[in-house]
């Protein structure tokens, strides 16, 4: 007789079912526990909410037990005295930051106030000029912000374009702003800008076409226009090669704005560039030799070809004209050198 088959043993089985069932149990508690986090954050970000609120208000009221004036004439007054102190290259560290710090609270006193603020901080405004009053102006612009954000990002939208407050230094400064506050139309704001004006001012052909307003003549920079580049570039538009590329194009443009062109193209590895580049470094703009310039140029050149602008390099350094431009390309022809013999696999020694 053959001996009866044995029984399965149970112990597997039990040990799946107790398995799936804790993967049950633990799949409950897990969205019990998401619910239960997203219900805390809920209310964490209201609770912060509050304690902004009455924060801003416990500030504004500590602000008028120590002034003269209460409500937002006397913050207006308080944001005459600092804002200059913030600005100062003459004011010593520790005042500097207690400065600082009374314009933060200043700033956060005019939003606690709200829509009551807005009219005295307007009108203030109406009566500054944007080059000589530029400490005060440019807070303002930023307690009008924060007072309303939707009119206040209006209000540094004219700034920016020239129209209001006209000034090269309060249209970068609300560049800044806008760039905080609404990322893409600072984008477009500032791509108007590097495609319709130059050192030189502003071309009414270009900017009518494009439907813009026409700053006022005290809006244009004669010797900072590179700046609008800087921030254009810290916009992040994603057309920025391109507007580059046309900006290098130009024959309107300063030696300083096509340099500033030329190092972004260089630092994004723009292969696009690299004919603009090799052009501009054998016809500057205003035909003047400039040896940062050059030197600006081979850089980008070297960044984004590597290897491949060996050639232009040896030429360069063959047609040099100072010892500055020789020794620069020397440098990158021997980071080339570096790059290459690193690249280089090693050959196994044969016996």
């Amino acid at each position: 007789m053959q001996p009866p088959p044995t029984p399965r043993p149970l112990l597997p089985l039990l040990l799946l079912l107790v398995t799936l069932s804790a993967l049950g149990g633990t799949g409950v508690a897990a969205w019990r526990l998401q619910a239960r986090l997203a219900a805390l954050e809920t209310r964490s970000a209201a609770n912060d909410s509050l304690l902004g609120e009455v924060y801003g208000e416990v500030t504004r009221i500590r602000l008028e037990q120590r002034a003269d004036a209460l409500g937002p004439a006397g913050l207006l007054a308080k944001l005459r005295v600092y804002a200059p102190l913030v600005t100062s290259a003459r004011t010593p560290e520790p005042d500097f930051l207690a400065a600082k710090r009374e314009i933060d609270a200043i700033l956060r006193a005019f939003e606690a106030i709200g829509e009551d603020a807005w009219k005295p901080v307007v009108e203030r405004l109406a009566q500054l000029d944007g080059d000589k009053d530029y400490d005060e102006a440019r807070y303002l612009v930023r307690a009008a912000m924060r007072i309303d954000p939707a009119a206040g990002k209006g209000l540094a939208k004219e700034v920016l374009a020239g129209t209001r407050l006209p000034s090269p230094k309060m249209r970068w400064d609300a560049a800044r702003m806008l760039i905080e506050a609404d990322r893409p139309l600072a984008q477009q704001m500032l791509r108007h800008i590097v495609s319709t004006e130059s050192s030189r001012g502003v071309n009414p052909d270009r900017a009518g076409a494009q439907g813009m307003a026409v700053p006022d003549l005290a809006a244009m920079s004669a010797t900072g226009f590179h700046n609008f580049i800087g921030l254009y570039v810290l916009s992040e538009d994603p057309a920025l090669e391109d507007t580059l590329l046309m900006v290098m194009g130009r024959a309107e443009h300063d030696l300083v704005t096509v340099q500033e062109c030329v190092k972004v193209l260089g630092e994004r590895r723009c292969e696009r560039a690299v004919p603009a580049i090799e052009k501009a470094y054998r016809e500057p703009p205003n035909r003047v030799e400039n040896p940062l310039f050059q030197m600006h140029c081979l850089t980008s050149l070297q960044q984004i070809q590597g290897a491949a602008a060996r050639p232009f390099l040896e030429q360069a350094l063959q047609n040099a004209t100072t010892d500055t431009v020789a020794k620069h390309c020397q440098f990158l022809l021997g980071q080339i050198g570096a790059t290459a013999t690193a690249a280089r696999p090693q050959r196994e020694d044969t016996k």
